[in-house]
């Protein structure tokens, strides 16, 4: 790994739990002496891409990150075009509803409308999600192309987060195609126990599926009565932000 590849992976690791990190853990995780990762931080906190707690000695973050995140958001219009969607169906349902990205190949929390529910959503903007468990996970994952998937099914060390989490590679993949045929996810206490997720695509001007409309809540909230409802709802949101993005189902 040269020296961008270093401070690329540098920033990546940062931007996910515990989001702050010292220099012997970094360079432990990165298998190189603690001298190279001295210099690359150097340059990163020159850039204001990292930051420094001076009684700590920890790295985190800094706000050329949050600036870039914030032009990259406005440049793809999801943001904007999502916002009111998320907003009028968390208002309708209690439930907190967000939009997930890939980067990469991995499932990405990239906006949030917390519910009016007791109900706390504590995932982070910017946190990763696996991608044998959550609705968001799995869905995103699902529309990925197939020789994707099957990297991801033949590499990846798929963890038991709870007791419905799927682990076994082909029963995985014979989820994803179900997703994939019936046009969304429904995941219940596979990432959380006691929560419910449901996710539906959001469709590229091209029709390629690169994010996901989901709603997450207490599983004890999501009862039959609501289900299709909900569902209905977090379908056609979906939907309306397919077409302000440019796609037309014809």
């Amino acid at each position: 790994m040269n020296g961008v590849g270093k401070a690329v992976w540098m920033l990546k690791r940062l931007g996910n739990p515990p989001y702050e990190m010292g220099v012997t853990d970094i360079a432990k995780e990165m298998g190189i002496v603690k001298s190279g990762v001295h210099s690359i931080l150097r340059e990163l906190l020159k850039g204001n891409l990292l930051v420094k707690d001076p009684s700590t000695k920890k790295y985190s973050l800094g706000p050329a990150v949050f600036r870039l995140g914030h032009v990259y958001s406005n440049s793809k219009g999801l943001h904007e075009i999502s916002g009111s969607v998320m907003d009028s169906i968390s208002k309708l349902t209690g439930m907190s509803v967000f939009v997930g990205i890939r980067e990469g190949l991995v499932p990405i929390l990239a906006y949030k409308q917390n519910g009016s529910d007791d109900f706390l959503y504590e995932e982070q903007i910017g946190e990763s999600f696996p991608f044998n468990a959550s609705a968001m996970g799995k869905l995103l994952t699902a529309y990925l192309k197939q020789e994707e998937i099957e990297y991801i099914l033949e590499n990846e060390t798929f963890e038991k987060i709870t007791p419905k989490s799927i682990t076994d590679p082909e029963k995985l993949k014979k989820d994803y195609e179900l997703i994939r045929s019936q046009g969304f996810c429904v995941s219940t206490s596979e990432n959380r126990v006691g929560a419910f997720g449901i996710a539906f695509p959001i469709v590229g001007r091209w029709g390629n599926v690169k994010a996901c409309l989901c709603m997450v809540g207490p599983l004890e909230k999501f009862v039959p009565e609501v289900r299709d409802q909900w569902m209905s709802l977090l379908k056609s949101g979906a939907d309306e932000i397919s077409y302000r993005l440019g796609f037309r189902n014809i």
